[in-house]
């Protein structure tokens, strides 16, 4: 399969971070036979999407690049940047070949697909890698759109939605436990199709203050030591709606108390709470006239002195293995030891020749001086 790359000058300026561009032919492109066009491998969708993929190795470029050789990379919004920050998670090493686990793929409709490739992962479940919006021609395999999607993989679905005449790219998948019972919980992020572009963007409010991350947990748990003791939890459940007016949010909490010290005692409805916002695409933005009810409550729960408990990461970074030993190392570590034998053999060979020089009763180890006569002047 011969792979060429078409970028024009239009789509150089979409790199470079203009999203008003008139939309080019295509981003990618890949010439493919009959019968691969029938039946693509994960290697077909690898060597498409990846530049540098090597198909004899299975491995991807270190750091990962697309086809158009733009970085593969995503950013959420930070905790001093918005009013609810992004999930925080730590990347976990990299594979050090892709398998077919690395591949997330939905048919639109015939001869159209939305291929996602993933090259890294992380500790709360996510994973990031090109999505592509492909379309199978009668030479080959043409990416109509590109971006860089991190979403949870596992029992992952991908969609497009339309929203104000824009379509919208929809990745849904679970978060589940590794320790004990298997929880599964469901999340959603969202990304304009821009273009050619799939754009990672921020919810914002009318004066483009930030507000959140276009990443929505549909079930959601949290727990709070209060200051008198007692642990609050909260449990959120949510869902997403699209139509021509825009994305609709309808969430509700339920907050219950249980104290530490009776375990037996089931815990107490605090509270209950529920309310939709409506987010609006204009401007290259994502706009929603208020933060999530999620955020606004666990804020109240903050400026009581509440203290959020630590949520538990899916997967634990592994250890850090020490490097082998270089012969550089090991002829290092050997000449210490060879210089401190060395002495300890000089130090015994010097105690012995002491006791040699001393006296035994009786007789003298050395020769009496010669006599020297002198005749005074």
């Amino acid at each position: 399969m011969k792979r060429t790359l078409q970028v024009s000058a239009v789509a150089l300026s979409l790199l470079a971070g203009c999203a008003t561009a008139p939309k080019s032919s295509s981003m990618c492109f890949a010439e493919a036979g009959a019968n691969a066009r029938s039946f693509p491998t994960p290697d077909t969708w690898f060597a498409l999407l990846l530049h540098g993929y090597d198909k004899d190795t299975g491995a991807a470029p270190r750091p990962s690049v697309d086809c158009t050789g733009a970085p593969v990379w995503s950013q959420d919004p930070a905790a001093d940047e918005c009013v609810e920050a992004g999930p925080d998670a730590l990347p976990l090493p990299p594979p050090e070949k892709l398998t077919e686990e690395d591949l997330v793929m939905e048919t639109l409709q015939a001869g159209q697909r939305l291929v996602w490739v993933i090259t890294r992962r992380f500790t709360n479940g996510e994973a990031l890698g090109p999505v592509a919006l492909v379309e199978t021609t009668e030479q080959g395999f043409r990416v109509d759109a590109l971006g860089s999607l991190r979403a949870m993989p596992k029992n992952a679905k991908l969609r497009l939605e339309k929203v104000q005449g824009t379509n919208i790219l929809v990745a849904e998948g679970d978060a589940c436990t590794t320790e004990g019972e298997e929880v599964c919980r469901r999340h959603a992020r969202i990304m304009p199709l821009r273009q050619n572009r799939f754009f990672t963007e921020s919810v914002s409010d009318k004066a483009r203050a930030c507000l959140g991350a276009a990443w929505f947990p549909l079930s959601r748990e949290m727990d709070f030591e209060l200051p008198n003791g007692l642990r609050r939890k909260f449990e959120l459940t949510s869902t997403l709606t699209y139509d021509e007016k825009g994305i609709s949010v309808q969430e509700q909490v339920q907050v219950s108390d249980s104290d530490p010290s009776q375990p037996d005692v089931a815990p107490r409805l605090y509270r209950r709470a529920q309310d939709v916002r409506t987010l609006e695409l204009a401007d290259n933005a994502l706009l929603a006239p208020k933060p999530s009810l999620w955020s606004r409550m666990v804020e109240q729960q903050e400026r009581i002195g509440a203290r959020a408990v630590p949520e538990k990461p899916i997967f634990a970074l592994p250890e850090k293995k020490k490097p082998a030993p270089t012969e550089a190392d090991t002829a290092t570590a050997q000449a210490p030891a060879a210089d401190k034998a060395k002495a300890t053999a000089e130090a015994a060979k010097t105690a012995s020749d002491t006791t040699k020089t001393v006296a035994a009763p009786g007789k003298t180890s050395q020769k009496p001086a010669p006599t020297v006569n002198t005749t005074p002047p």
